[in-house]
């Protein structure tokens, strides 16, 4: 059903407490927003960039927001960006640089003033401009169902048509600003604007209608794929504490294998296809996107986040310290066993103090209840360790870098309680 545009076609459905935050450029897209949004008496307050690329018309711009906010008792927030520095810094067109800054700066505030959503006035023509930006560059499904709305930024407009929104201006005497650079063709939303939209509704009159409709036939086709890739997931991806464990197996009996593994990985940063099929086909390596990391494990691939916390290569400790990060751990000095402790050691076996360390080159282990040594590398390839587990496991050492205790698994054979132990020293995880 054609919905008409009105205050009470916005459909926002929010919890009356959420905080909202507006773009507004101060044209009539976004001005349009605004009166909608001020006669459904939702509160919101107002993001304005100056991005300095027209000049005085880019001042007058948020000057002109300023008014309409002060006249409406309404909550603003306005920035001044260096748009020709950030493009210059990095491979950016004028519009993408602008469009990173913007984003980032909304971000920034939302985090800062609590902001719930992020409200923008993006309608029906600009996600038609996307979809054919998306189909020239070579896209998914995705790409093809035009701009996204998320959890965080909600787009009300986009059912609606650019003439629906001049038209509703118009009816309601609204007054806004025109962005001179929105007549250029030197932009490629520009030029799909100008030039190609005219002839796709000349080829056929209800072009823009039909697209709306061909979308929402995209977006529910999106979603059965979501849904069977979330059902592949439950059977492939076994989670674990800290990790995720992918049976190899299972990843190559999937067909197409490639699109797969776009939809599976895509989402962890992981975009080249190529990449993780070398993954699969070696017997060993690793791959990181920003966020994660991808380990060939023998007969599995897990994927791990790249932790940001650092800690200090060592830490020492006393007998009666209790540590909190970057794991759990107490010891009590007593003069007999404490049955409740995870692990008991013989007290007057160990030089103090003792340190918390990951594994070095060479190290040595004595295994409680085997006979001699072992290089710990050998331990944890005989107790099956994966590359993420020997990087998280932690050693407790005495003052002689003596191996006391792998935390967490088996303690050293040279420092357990014997019948001739007077004094204990128990280890609570």
């Amino acid at each position: 059903m054609k919905l008409f545009l009105s205050p009470n076609s916005l459909k926002l459905n929010l919890n009356p407490n959420a905080k909202l935050l507006v773009a507004v450029s101060g044209g009539v897209d976004s001005m349009v927003l605004c009166d909608l949004l001020v006669k459904s008496k939702i509160d919101f307050a107002i993001a304005h960039c100056n991005f300095q690329l027209r000049g005085k018309d880019s001042d007058e711009d948020e000057n002109f927001v300023v008014n309409y906010c002060e006249e409406n008792q309404i909550e603003f927030f306005s920035k001044k960006f260096e748009v020709k520095n950030h493009k210059n810094s990095g491979n950016f067109s004028t519009q993408m640089a602008a469009r990173e800054l913007r984003y980032t700066w909304f971000e920034e505030i939302m985090k800062e003033q609590n902001f719930d959503y992020l409200v923008t006035a993006h309608h029906l023509n600009d996600a038609l401009e996307t979809f054919l930006i998306n189909l020239s560059r070579g896209t998914g499904i995705k790409g093809l169902t035009g701009i996204q709305e998320n959890a965080q930024i909600l787009r009300p407009l986009l059912p609606f048509s650019k003439a629906e929104i001049l038209n509703y201006a118009d009816e309601n005497q609204l007054k806004w600003r025109e962005d001179s650079s929105n007549a250029s063709t030197d932009y490629v939303r520009n030029k799909i604007r100008h030039k190609i939209f005219p002839e796709l509704k000349e080829i056929h009159p209800e072009f823009l209608n039909n697209f709306s409709q061909s979308i929402q036939f995209l977006k529910e086709e999106n979603q059965l794929i979501s849904n069977h890739l979330e059902e592949i997931k439950s059977r492939i991806f076994e989670e674990e504490k800290e990790s995720i464990q992918i049976s190899i197996d299972k990843i190559k009996k999937l067909n197409p294998i490639e699109t797969y593994l776009h939809h599976l990985f895509s989402e962890f940063g992981f975009k080249s296809t190529n990449e993780i099929l070398k993954i699969l086909q070696s017997e060993n390596g690793e791959i990181r996107s920003k966020t994660h990391r991808l380990i060939r494990n023998r007969n599995e691939i897990i994927l791990t986040k790249i932790k940001l916390e650092k800690f200090e290569q060592e830490i020492e400790l006393n007998e009666f310290e209790i540590l909190e990060k970057p794991l759990y751990l107490r010891f009590l000095k007593s003069e007999e066993r404490n049955l409740k402790a995870d692990e008991t050691l013989d007290y007057d076996k160990i030089k103090f103090p003792l340190r918390l360390r990951k594994m070095k080159i060479g190290d040595i282990f004595y295994p409680f209840g085997m006979k001699g040594s072992k290089k710990l590398s050998k331990y944890f390839k005989d107790e099956k360790y994966s590359k993420i587990e020997k990087e998280n496991a932690w050693l407790l050492v005495d003052d002689d870098d003596r191996i006391v205790y792998v935390v967490g698994k088996r303690i050293d054979d040279r420092f357990k309680i014997t019948k001739h132990t007077h004094k204990y020293l128990n280890i609570f995880l």
